[in-house]
Formats: structure tokens, sequence, C-alpha cells
């Protein structure tokens, strides 16, 4: 198990993406759906360091924990926050923290290992330039 961080710092450094629920017959989010969310913004985080689909490196995630505190509602707005915390060798330890939207209660928090893989999708060590930009991003 993973101890989850005793709450974000105001200094910590995010990448945010704001996102609006919509969907579920009950009128809740699945949890599953949440592990999409947070592998959206992920993804988002990646695209915007625009190095791995260059360079055909890939990430994919080796493990994954959740605590849930509230759900989100139909229509909710809310925002998925990513920061890095770890680089070390094939593995990135990535937290997340999803918030309601405009008044910032915790809905969950996750934290993720994600492994980087080479073209033949076997584990390599996180690709320099994008470890540099990661951490020249998350450097406040």
């Amino acid at each position: 198990t993973h101890n989850f961080a005793s709450r974000q710092n105001e200094a910590d450094k995010f990448f945010d993406v704001e996102m609006t629920v919509d969907l579920d017959q009950y009128g809740v989010v699945n949890n599953a759906i949440y592990v999409a969310y947070i592998h959206n913004a992920r993804e988002e985080l990646a695209a915007s360091m625009a190095s791995v689909a260059r360079t055909g490196n890939a990430m994919a995630l080796l493990e994954l924990n959740l605590k849930y505190f509230k759900p989100l509602l139909r229509g909710a707005k809310f925002v998925v926050k990513v920061r890095v915390v770890q680089i070390k060798g094939a593995r990135i330890l990535v937290e997340h923290f999803i918030e309601t939207l405009p008044d910032h209660e915790l809905v969950l928090e996750a934290a993720a290992t994600v492994v980087c893989l080479n073209k033949d999708y076997r584990p390599t060590r996180v690709f320099p330039e994008m470890s540099s930009k990661l951490q020249q991003f998350f450097s406040s």
C-alpha cells in the first residue's frame, strides 16, 4: 500500500486538467471511471511534454492506489491535479488529486507508478528529454 501525502502543500506545482461529469444513470460516477479521468490527465501531461510519441516510447501503468473521499455527481465540474513525485530508472511515481470546482473539495487521491517502455514494449529508463522536462515543470 502507498502512504498518501498528508494533503498537498500550497507551494506544490501541479499539471491541472479541468473536466465535467457526463455519465451514469444513477447520478454518481462509477469508481472505475475515476481511473479513466486520472489516466486522461496523465496522457495530457505527457502530450504537453511532447517527447513520448516522437521517440516511439510509451508509458504503462504498473501500480495504482486510490483513496475516495466523496462522489462526483452528474454534471459536476472538477479538476484533476497531477504531480510527478519521483523519477527513478524506468519508473515515474505520480500523484493525482481530483477536486470539485469551483470549491476545491477533495474527491479522490491516487498514487500511480508508471513505467516507461521502449518500442519493443520492454521497460526502459525514463528518456532523458522527458525526465528533464518533467523536472523543469514540477520544480518551483
